[in-house]
């Protein structure tokens, strides 16, 4: 007797160890699949509403188009420059020299000292170019850097020029030529094959930047008669032609007449005046005329540039928070407030058999949106084919016609409900609606940040 009882008191012991540890093991699964859903599950990420602005901001490469032109030498030899690049020039003012024999550079290596050829405000000229360089300095574009090699060494050769200047006249010599401007503007020491080029003219094919050849003048560089010797620039007035996407931008730009507009090279902004064309081949083309700035741009041929037009405020949203939803377009003399205060309209309820009416009843309904005479309602608690009576009246309306309304899906209360929204600006990631609107959003709101993750069969 003592041993069976010892016996059933072991079994019990063992009974109870076996039910705590299979409740224990039960809660750790039960932990461990939590777990486990919480990661794997979609997330439903929220976004705060705030207000905010947007514009269609367009980056492209223009063609510089100036009033220009090439003049050519009236000499053979070596050329040689006394003023630089950009300095205005008046009609009558020492252009150039051209010397036949070489003089000049005899001249300067013989009586001129290292030290007198630069001044310190050439020297802070020189520091001056040389961070502007370093600082636009572009790997994709690296024949600025022979550009700035060019440009460099023609600066020093001027200087010197310049230094010797009052005294050549002690050269007293029949070789050597001296040449005043015939126009007054800036004088340039480069030139291209689109010199001529203007709005007019331009093709799709010159925005090939490869279709430009430029030649780069140098200081002490022997010339022939007839050829170019520098370009002059005759007017500040100048202008950007860009190529347009379309004819809905390029009319639309048109319109606002006038854009601000970045140049990337150095982040200035100007404002542009804006006129449009239309080619042969149904390409549109936009001239953006500026009044300022020439003199910055002038050695540019092709300018890279950010377009700003159209901005507007708002509340901005992500543009995957807005989605579409389907509603009812319902008489709005079928939507009356009900005893709880709340929107709604009368079902009228059939026998299961469809055979005949037993009365009908209230079926809560907000409106989502509305015209003149009809309220957008929700189709998740209406049904296509049901009918609505119209209140104190015999008169009937079947449940069928749909429209689509855009919007977002507004999280306040903690779950998605549509909020519709007017759409007033978009670009690739955001865009501005409307707000103060009866059924739309206010600033501050919450919405579902991806509208596409919202399932309403799991709510």
């Amino acid at each position: 007797m003592e041993q069976k009882r010892k016996r059933e008191s072991r079994i019990r012991q063992l009974m109870h160890i076996d039910i705590g540890m299979v409740i224990f093991f039960i809660i750790l699964i039960y932990m461990f699949a939590s777990i486990v859903l919480y990661v794997t599950s979609d997330k439903t990420e929220v976004y705060e509403v705030r207000m905010g602005t947007l514009s269609e901001n367009t980056t492209c490469r223009g063609i510089a188009l100036r009033s220009e032109k090439i003049v050519n030498s009236r000499y053979s030899g070596h050329v040689n420059y006394y003023n630089r690049e950009t300095d205005h020039v008046a009609a009558g003012g020492l252009a150039y020299s051209v010397d036949e024999s070489g003089e000049i550079a005899d001249y300067a290596d013989a009586n001129m000292q290292a030290g007198d050829y630069f001044t310190p405000q050439d020297l802070e000229n020189f520091r001056a170019q040389t961070i502007r360089f370093a600082e636009q300095f572009d790997p994709d574009r690296f024949y600025a850097v022979y550009d700035y090699k060019s440009s460099s060494s023609s600066q020093a050769q001027k200087i010197s020029n310049r230094a010797i200047l009052a005294d050549i006249k002690n050269l007293d010599s029949t070789t050597i030529h001296t040449v005043s401007a015939a126009e007054t503007g800036s004088i340039m020491y480069s030139y291209d094959n689109y010199s001529d080029k203007t709005f007019d003219t331009i093709t799709a094919k010159d925005f090939d930047s490869s279709s430009c050849r430029k030649v780069q003048l140098q200081n002490g560089q022997k010339i022939q008669e007839g050829k170019p010797v520098y370009r002059i620039v005759t007017d500040v007035n100048w202008s950007v032609a860009v190529m347009a996407e379309d004819e809905a931008t390029a009319k639309r730009l048109e319109k606002e007449e006038y854009v601000e507009v970045r140049f990337l090279k150095n982040n200035y902004t100007s404002w542009a005046h804006v006129k449009i064309r239309k080619d042969d081949d149904h390409n549109w083309f936009l001239n953006l005329e500026f009044s300022n700035s020439m003199e910055a741009f002038s050695s540019d041929r092709f300018v890279d540039i950010e377009i700003f037009s159209n901005e507007e405020k708002g509340l901005k949203v992500p543009n995957t928070s807005i989605t579409t939803g389907e509603f009812f377009l319902v008489p709005k003399e079928y939507v009356f407030e009900g005893s709880n205060g709340q929107p709604g309209v009368l079902l009228r309820v059939y026998t299961g058999t469809g055979s005949s009416s037993q009365g009908t009843r209230f079926v809560g309904a907000v409106p989502y949106s509305e015209t003149a005479t009809e309220y957008y309602l929700d189709n998740s608690v209406l049904r296509d084919g049901e009918i609505l009576q119209r209140p104190n009246s015999t008169d009937q309306f079947t449940l069928g016609k749909k429209e689509n309304l855009i919007g977002v899906y507004y999280i306040n209360k903690g779950y998605p409900d549509f909020r519709e929204v007017k759409v007033i600006m978009q670009n690739n990631e955001y865009s501005i609606v409307s707000s103060n609107e009866l059924y739309g959003l206010q600033e501050y709101d919450y919405i579902v940040l991806h509208a596409d993750s919202i399932r309403f069969n799991n709510y």
